[in-house]
């Protein structure tokens, strides 16, 4: 279940399980609009949008919004 962690800009999922308990998901080139991205790097960040809505659909987690979100648009 993934839970916002007050006064930061993490998400935290807990896994269940003692050796996942807690799993935050750091910010990454996607999320930081001020930084241009070349094509390439545009490209990289879609494909691995792509991979983690797939993985989270086979682990039945739910997947942030601006992931889905990369994940839809063209490469």
């Amino acid at each position: 279940m993934w839970e916002y962690v007050p006064g930061g800009d993490d998400w935290t999922v807990s896994a269940g399980s003692p050796e996942h308990k807690d799993v935050h998901a750091h910010r990454n080139a996607a999320s930081a609009p001020d930084r241009n991205v070349t094509p390439a790097e545009h490209r990289v960040q879609v494909a691995a949008a792509r991979l983690r809505v797939t993985l989270d659909e086979r682990l039945g987690r739910i997947t942030p919004p601006q992931t889905t979100a990369l994940a839809g648009e063209r490469d």
